[in-house]
């Protein structure tokens, strides 16, 4: 029957614990690293957001709409017509 050398066995046992320490590190690293440009992605596409948002409410506002209107040949009528809705034939019986 073969003596199992103790000593080797810890140290065997504490350089395989010493790898996966410094792996599971590099790995957490590695994805904190892709968490933070994630968060900075997002901050910017919500920058761009709030941009392109602001960028619709001034395109959509009446102001803007009347330049729009007058730059292409619109104008303002100041006379206007209404008309009175007649009554239906079948009403004067």
């Amino acid at each position: 029957m073969r003596k199992i050398n103790l000593p080797a066995l810890i140290i065997i046992l504490v350089i395989a614990l010493a790898l996966g320490q410094l792996l599971l590190t590099h790995r957490l690293a590695t994805d904190g690293e892709m968490v933070k440009e994630f968060e900075l992605n997002a901050a910017r596409l919500e920058d761009k957001n709030e941009i392109l948002r602001q960028e619709i409410t001034q395109l959509g506002s009446l102001r803007e709409v009347a330049q729009k209107a007058e730059k292409l040949g619109f104008v303002h009528n100041s006379h206007l017509l209404h008309l009175t809705p007649e009554l239906p034939v079948a009403m004067n019986y």
